[in-house]
C-alpha cells in the first residue's frame, strides 16, 4: 500500500483560513483534509516556532506532510524551514491553483510516491493571467 500525505497551510495572519474557505467552496474539503497555522500580529516568533513544532513533530511526527507556506523568506517560511526532512516537502510562494491542484490529488487519493510537487508549481506559475495583455492582442 503507498502512502498517503497530509497538508499543513502556514501563512501570515488569516491567510490561511481565506485559502481553507475557498477549499470548501470549491472543492468541498473536510475539515481533516486540510490543516492550517496563523503567524498573527504581536505573536512572537518564539511562540509561533512552538505553534508549528508542536503541529509538525506532535500531530504529523510520523506522516507524509506537504507544508504551504505564503511568502518565501517570511516569518513562516523562516520559522519552519527547520522541521524538513524527508517525509517533508516545503513549498512556498503558493497561489489558489496550487493548492487546489494539490488537493485535488489528495482527494483523488494521489499517494505521496506518486506526488509531483514540481509539477503542481510549475502548473501554477503558468496558471497567472495579465488580461490587459491577453484581451489586446499581446499590446498594452
Amino acid at each position: 500500500m503507498k502512502d498517503a500525505f497530509d497538508v499543513l497551510m502556514i501563512t501570515h495572519s488569516s491567510l490561511c483560513k481565506g485559502y481553507e474557505g475557498a477549499l470548501k467552496l470549491i472543492l468541498d474539503i473536510d475539515d481533516d483534509d486540510f490543516w492550517t497555522l496563523s503567524f498573527e500580529n504581536a505573536e512572537s516568533l518564539e511562540d509561533f516556532s512552538e505553534k508549528i513544532k508542536t503541529m509538525i513533530d506532535g500531530v504529523y511526527k510520523d506522516r507524509n506532510l506537504v507544508v504551504l507556506l505564503d511568502l518565501p523568506g517570511g516569518s513562516p517560511a523562516n520559522v519552519s524551514l527547520p522541521f524538513i526532512n524527508s517525509s517533508r516537502k516545503f513549498i512556498a510562494g503558493i497561489n489558489l491553483p496550487f493548492v487546489l491542484e494539490l488537493m485535488t490529488m489528495k482527494k483523488n487519493g494521489i499517494s505521496w510516491e506518486e506526488l509531483n510537487i514540481e509539477e503542481i508549481c510549475e502548473n501554477a506559475s503558468r496558471s497567472m493571467v495579465f488580461y490587459n495583455k491577453l484581451l489586446d492582442g499581446g499590446n498594452v
